[in-house]
C-alpha cells in the first residue's frame, strides 16, 4: 500500500495536458471525496502559478474526487464541470476516504528513510542542487525524509518539497516497510517539521519547549494495546513540568502560554501514527480551516485541554517506543519496535 501511494504521489508532479486532464480518472483511482469548502481556482500543474497555468474554476459547496495529494494542492476532478486539475487543500473539507480498507489515511506522507546529518553545513533548498536555501541543518541533526531525487534526499519543508544533498547525511536507515518483521534499532515510521529558528526570546522559548516535549516522548514505551494521551503524558504544560511561556496557536489565533510549541509535537508525531495502520487515532482536532503553517493543511494535532488533545492507541501485538529530537529548526520522531 505505501509503494502505490507514493507512485501516486509522483504522479502528481506531471503536468495536467489535455489528454491527461482526460485519461485521469482512468489512469489514478478515486481515493477521497471532499466538499469545496471555498470556490478554488483549478491549476494544470502543482506549482499553481497565478495567471500562467490557471485553467479553471470549481465553485463552492460542490463535491469532488481527490486522486492525489503534494504537501499544498489535491488533484481533483468535478465531474459536473469536467475539469481536472489541482486545487489548494485548504479550499476542500469533510473528506471521506473511499476504501477505508485500501487506502491510507488523508494527507499521509509515507517517508522512507531516517538519516543524520553528517556535514558541518547541510543546506535544505526549494530544487536538487538549486534554488533558495530554505534553512541549514547543521552536523549531528537527525532527518525524515521521502526518498531519493536526482541524489538528494526529498523532505516536506512546511507546505512544500525541499532537497538535502544526499551526501550531506550520513547514518542513513531505512524505514522498514513492515513493522511486524522489524528489528528494535530499525524505525517503523518517521517524519520530520520545521520549525524557527529565531532568537527573540519567545522563540527561544519555544525552541525549548518543543526539546522538553522532545525529551518526555522519548520515555514512552507503548505495550500492545496502551495508549498515549498526550496531554497527560507529555504536559501538564506549565513551569513545574519545564515548559516555558511562548506563542501557541488557538482557533487560529496567536497568544501566549505555558507550553507553547507543544502542538508542534504532537503535529509531528501524528505524521508519524499516520503512516502506521497498527495505531489507531482516538482523538485529533486541527488548529482550524488552515492548519498549522509547519506542516501540510489537514496533518496537523492541537493540544492543551480536554477539547485539544492527541491520543492513539496501540493495536499491534507488539510494545512500540518513540525517539524524538530538536535540532537547527528540524524536529524528527521516529517510531520502532521495542524489544518485547
Amino acid at each position: 500500500m505505501k509503494r502505490a501511494f507514493a507512485l501516486l504521489l509522483l504522479l502528481t508532479l506531471l503536468p495536467l495536458s489535455g489528454a491527461f486532464c482526460l485519461e485521469v480518472e482512468e489512469a489514478l483511482p478515486h481515493l477521497y471525496s471532499g466538499k469545496m469548502r471555498l470556490s478554488a481556482k483549478v491549476f494544470a500543474d502543482w506549482n499553481g502559478t497565478e495567471g500562467i497555468n490557471h485553467i479553471n474554476t470549481i465553485p463552492q459547496g460542490v463535491w469532488v474526487k481527490i486522486h492525489a495529494l503534494n504537501p499544498t494542492f489535491a488533484l481533483v476532478t468535478y465531474e459536473s464541470g469536467r475539469i481536472t486539475g489541482y486545487v489548494k487543500r485548504v479550499c476542500i473539507e469533510q473528506i471521506r476516504t473511499i476504501n477505508s480498507t485500501d487506502t491510507p489515511p488523508y494527507g499521509v506522507e509515507f517517508n522512507g528513510f531516517l538519516a543524520v546529518v553528517g556535514a558541518q553545513d547541510a543546506p535544505v533548498c526549494t530544487l536538487p542542487g538549486a534554488g533558495d536555501t530554505l534553512i541549514t541543518l547543521h552536523k549531528g541533526a537527525k532527518v525524515s525524509f521521502i526518498g531519493f531525487e536526482g541524489g538528494y534526499a526529498k523532505i516536506i519543508y512546511h507546505r512544500q518539497y525541499a532537497y538535502i544533498d544526499s551526501n550531506h547525511l550520513t547514518d542513513v536507515t531505512p524505514v522498514h516497510y513492515y513493522p511486524e518483521a522489524a528489528g528494535p534499532d530499525t524505525p517503523i515510521a518517521s517524519y520530520t517539521s520545521f520549525y524557527k529558528i529565531t532568537t527573540d526570546e519567545s522563540n527561544l522559548n519555544r525552541m525549548h519547549n518543543i526539546a522538553t516535549a522532545c525529551e518526555k516522548l522519548c520515555a514512552i514505551q507503548l505495550k500492545e494495546n496502551e495508549n498515549l494521551n498526550f496531554n497527560r503524558d507529555i504536559g501538564p504544560y506549565r513551569a513545574s513540568n519545564g515548559y516555558k511561556k511562548a506563542g501557541a496557536l488557538v482557533d487560529g489565533e496567536l497568544t501566549q502560554g505555558y507550553g507553547g510549541g507543544t502542538c508542534q509535537v504532537s503535529s509531528t508525531l501524528y505524521n508519524v501514527v499516520l503512516q502506521l495502520p497498527g495505531l489507531h487515532v482516538l482523538q485529533r482536532r486541527a488548529h482550524g480551516d488552515n492548519g498549522a503553517s509547519y506542516l501540510p493543511i489537514g496533518v496537523d494535532a492541537a493540544v492543551g485541554n480536554s477539547e485539544l488533545n492527541f491520543r492513539f492507541r496501540n493495536d499491534y501485538p507488539f510494545p512500540v517506543r518513540i525517539v524524538a529530537s530538536s535540532q537547527d529548526g528540524a524536529l524528527t520522531i521516529a517510531i520502532y519496535k521495542a524489544k518485547e
